[in-house]
């Protein structure tokens, strides 16, 4: 069987296009699709189909695919939803083996029924499709161009895979505008066969493309996508927009497309876990995807910016601290030599450099002189004024010098548009504010340092989309506290001593035996919140405080909650105070089991300070969740309390992993509070819930 990346390579390099639904009104698709194919430069043979037509746009009409004198190499099909069916059948009789639907009406308007169909059409007539409702494909090595509008015609480094047509277009317009171009725009639509994953094997290898900028409002497979993110990651440079991080997003997108938008922090967390860069902004999305392009591997994070304006030095050393990138001062020496050389009397001569120059050579002779004293990794010329003769400067700049070089240009009138033109045409990155070149400057950067730690290791242990499925449609049970501590137990994480009791007197020996003070906790398979309802007594200082507490509890829940079946109190040896964390788990619509950890105790409702993985995790992916959290500081010490235990967040968060894949029915789990210290860590409180048949159970 024909691999997809052969199917894609295949229909990308069609030599022969039939045009289903070809029109000659120009207001209609069909018009524009067939009008852009020509614009665009096809070399390759069309053939329209409309039954009423006879000749459109020059080209020769025929009534039905039956009647072309071969067999078209894909068929682009621009019809109402509900002929397409018979269309797809027709293609298949002739013998062409892939069609892209442009055609919208199927899962996007609740059509399931024609969805579904097309679907059986495409596995039992053995005809691959892309989409539908989709505004085209365009690959420009085969210059083709099976858009709506406009016509691309400018091949370029970057590949575009958009959820939109719209964006697809917008993208590839400012590729375009710029002088950069693209190597292929693809619009994903509904994806029922060909999908992103598909794409992005496909681009991995693909010679014309340098990086790939990647739209989604969902995920097809959640296990096949980051298998495949991770395996691309590793050949080029991915970049990621999500749409639908909002409920209204959500609620959007999934009248859009049909898309699940998961969860936004997983999906983050998912892409960073497999070494891809995620954009929150469409501008963003293609200044990362340019800098990941152009910008020359960077060895190190260390960026000059060299500037005719002090405001715009302010703005791009602001962004690129924030990003992480190091702005260092310039050595004596070297300000001493800049003092020789033939600059501006009132060249501020510091990291960064605010010659104030309007002529070119000045920036020349800064940057060689720099780079001889070894300062920066990364030069960024930030131009926000018509500085002249730019172009070929820099040009020959970034061939001479070790560091990468990177521009912002902006308030430069036509000679800003005439230079980047030019810049890009060389292979040199060009951005509009300071901030956006500091942006793809970063990426960049990232990507290099990425490359130089070697593969990420990460792999796809688990089964995701069966079993969301099958554990969607079950019931839930909590897991009272006497068996959560035993599962607790099982995997090495600790947690007070303690003990089951089912009366007072049994709760008095049972304290008796551990260290005053002790902590009394209902056990009630009703009462997931046990605090909210006072299911929980802390300071029970000797066995008289026990036995009144044991009393008092009983009485107090009969009266808050009469129907909850009240099995007995756990009691445990109340822990000594320290920093409270949370670790979680849950399985996500799109990538299965998950986990979490953030700041625990009250706060984490209040601060959302939390941080997400796909497991299993790896040594590495633990480190880097305790960094990622705003309060990272407070576990190396906060207003005179000890540093906590960073290995034993490490190891806790390896073993919930390893707990939680290797029990296959866990719903939902949660350790919270965890109490760290400055050696070791205990687990105060599990709430659990194991999938089950039956009816659903509210763990809120």
């Amino acid at each position: 069987m024909e691999k997809t990346t052969e199917t894609i390579t295949r229909m990308f390099n069609a030599q022969s296009i039939a045009i289903v639904g070809a029109s000659s009104d120009p207001g209609k698709f069909g018009y524009m699709t067939l009008n852009t194919l020509i614009e665009g430069g096809y070399e390759g043979r069309i053939y329209p189909v409309n039954p009423k037509a006879k000749e459109i746009l020059g080209k020769r009409v025929y009534a039905s695919l039956g009647e072309i004198p071969e067999i078209p190499d894909i068929a682009v099909i621009i019809v109402a939803a509900k002929l397409v069916p018979a269309i797809l059948l027709e293609a298949a009789d002739k013998g062409i083996k892939g069609a892209a639907i442009l055609s919208a009406g199927f899962r996007d308007a609740g059509r399931m029924d024609l969805e579904n169909e097309i679907k059986r059409i495409s596995k039992e007539c053995s005809i691959r499709l892309m989409g539908p409702n989709i505004q085209g494909i365009s690959y420009l090595p085969n210059k083709m161009c099976a858009m709506f509008f406009p016509p691309m015609t400018k091949i370029g480094p970057l590949a575009i895979i958009t959820q939109s047509g719209s964006l697809t277009t917008a993208l590839a317009e400012w590729a375009f505008d710029e002088g950069l171009g693209i190597s292929a725009a693809i619009n994903l639509g509904n994806q029922t066969d060909i999908c992103e994953s598909d794409y992005l094997d496909y681009f991995a290898t693909n010679n014309h493309t340098t990086s790939i900028m990647l739209h989604l409002e969902g995920v097809k497979d959640g296990k096949r996508f980051l298998e495949t993110i991770r395996r691309v990651a590793i050949l080029k440079p991915v970049v990621i927009l999500k749409s639908g991080r909002s409920r209204s997003g959500q609620k959007s997108a999934a009248s859009h497309t049909a898309s699940l938008a998961g969860s936004d922090a997983i999906f983050s967390a998912a892409c960073q876990q497999v070494g891809v860069h995620r954009a929150d902004d469409l501008e963003t999305l293609y200044d990362i995807a340019k800098g990941m392009a152009l910008i020359r591997k960077p060895r190190g994070r260390r960026l000059l910016t060299i500037s005719s304006s002090g405001g715009a030095c302010t703005l791009a050393v602001d962004e690129a601290e924030a990003l992480g990138l190091r702005v260092p001062e310039l050595p004596q020496e070297l300000i001493e030599e800049l003092q020789t050389l033939n600059l501006p009397p009132l060249a501020h001569l510091s990291n960064p450099i605010d010659l104030g120059s309007l002529t070119a050579d000045h920036y020349e002779q800064a940057a060689l002189a720099a780079d001889q004293h070894d300062v920066a990794d990364i030069v960024l010329f930030n131009f926000a004024d018509p500085v002249t003769a730019t172009s070929e400067m820099v040009v020959s700049i970034a061939n001479r010098i070790k560091a990468s070089v990177a521009v912002c240009f902006m308030g430069g009138g036509k000679t800003e548009k005439e230079a980047r033109l030019k810049m890009h045409a060389n292979g040199v990155a060009v951005f509009s504010s300071p901030e956006r070149a500091a942006r793809g400057i970063s990426a960049a950067v990232q990507t290099a340092m990425k490359n130089k730690a070697g593969t990420d290791t990460y792999t796809v242990k688990q089964s995701f989309t069966d079993n969301i499925s099958l554990m969607s449609n079950c019931g839930s049970r909590f897991v009272l506290e006497p068996e959560a501590i035993d599962l607790l137990n099982k995997y090495h994480i600790s947690c007070p001593a303690n003990g089951f009791a089912r009366t007072a007197e049994a709760a008095v020996e049972i304290s008796n035996r551990l260290v005053y003070p002790v902590v009394m906790k209902i056990v009630s398979p009703d009462i997931v919140h046990k605090s909210d309802v006072g299911g929980v007594l802390t300071g029970l200082a000797n066995s008289a405080a026990v036995t009144d507490g044991f009393k008092k509890m009983f009485d107090h829940l009969n009266v808050t909650v009469p129907k909850a079946s009240l099995e007995g109190v756990l009691i445990s040896e109340q822990a000594p105070d320290g920093l409270e964390v949370i670790i979680g788990a849950k399985v996500d619509s799109i990538f299965g089991k998950t986990i979490m950890f953030g700041l625990g105790g009250i706060f984490t409702e209040v601060l959302h300070d939390v941080t997400f993985r796909i497991v299993p995790i790896e040594k590495n992916d633990a480190e880097m969740m305790i960094r990622e959290l705003k309060c990272t500081s407070i576990f190396n010490g906060y207003r005179g309390q000890p540093a906590v235990d960073q290995e034993a967040i490490v190891e806790l968060l390896l073993a919930v992993s390893k707990l939680i894949i290797n029990e296959n029915n866990i719903a939902e789990f949660e350790l919270n509070p965890v109490r760290l210290y400055e050696n070791g860590a205990i687990a105060l409180d599990a709430r659990i819930f194991r999938y089950q048949a039956g009816p659903k159970v509210n763990s809120n």
